[in-house]
């Protein structure tokens, strides 16, 4: 037998890749994910100003992962004894300021020194800053994958230059595309309003797709019902963040998402983690 046969992985870095995906995904392959990295592309909601407190309502539902700036992390997790898998957000766009470039606010090195489990950047597709933001995400998950770390991409069809095709499908399926051919090993984009029509994006971006948890909704059966269609389509997960953070309760939000995302729940059985 080939020696090579015993241990392909060896001491490479696809071993921490593989091992901290793992943490994210879970056994199913499947992610429930909280984004606490709103305050600075959409400014400092209440909820976001009291931030601890917000923090531990949410982590008593163990979600599978969350999202925050590095400059946070410490704040939320240090001298925790049960701790949730952490992916830092390596930029940012504002939406009052810089809507459309994302900024580099953190690097490979932070996450290794936190600890993290991935690190998370963003582009806007169509943005005339489009070609510095891939140029930046190509460099990132680069350095990224040497060191055995993960990288979530939140690519946004949001440039200027989309016009009025500006969140399409297909606008969408682009900016999905555009990052998994950088080689981002998990990709966060807008859901398209329906299982049919997010079915086209997940089948047209060869890496793992969850979707943005997106604009506060009108009910918390809103927040299900996007799960649902989600999932239906053959995403990984959903990421969210003001439909968990700012709902009346957190925890009981998470809950019902992972029903419907781990278990298959359907959105009257997970409505009732909401009771």
């Amino acid at each position: 037998m080939d020696m090579f046969t015993l241990n392909p992985i060896g001491t490479t870095s696809a071993l921490g890749r593989e091992l901290r995906l793992r943490r994210i995904l879970g056994e199913d392959g499947r992610m429930m994910t909280v984004a606490l990295d709103q305050a600075v592309p959409r400014g400092v909601a209440p909820r976001l100003a009291d931030l601890k407190s917000t923090f531990d309502k949410i982590m008593e539902a163990e979600p599978d992962a969350f999202t925050v700036f590095k400059g946070v992390a410490g704040h939320l997790l240090s001298g925790r004894t049960k701790q949730i898998p952490l992916i830092v957000k390596g930029s940012t766009f504002c939406i009052d300021f810089h809507a459309t470039y994302d900024a580099t606010v953190g690097q490979v090195a932070d996450c290794l020194r936190l600890g993290a489990d991935a690190i998370a950047v963003g582009i806007s597709a169509g943005s005339e800053h489009q070609v510095a933001m891939l140029e930046m995400l190509s460099a990132v998950t680069e350095e990224a994958h040497k060191w055995g770390l993960p990288v979530v991409c939140h690519a946004y069809p949001s440039g200027e230059l989309w016009g009025d095709r500006k969140g399409s499908t297909d606008s969408v399926v682009y900016a999905a595309r555009a990052a998994a051919e950088c080689g981002t090993d998990i990709v966060k984009t807008w859901y398209t309003g329906s299982a049919e029509e997010f079915r086209k994006v997940v089948e047209a971006t060869p890496t793992l797709v969850v979707a943005a948890g997106g604009a506060p909704t009108k009910t918390p059966m809103d927040v299900l019902e996007q799960a649902a269609n989600v999932m239906e389509a053959g995403a990984a997960g959903m990421t969210t963040g003001r439909n968990i953070w700012g709902a009346e309760d957190p925890a009981k939000m998470v809950r019902a998402l992972k029903a419907i995302i781990h278990d298959g729940a359907g959105v009257s059985d997970a409505a009732k983690f909401l009771a």
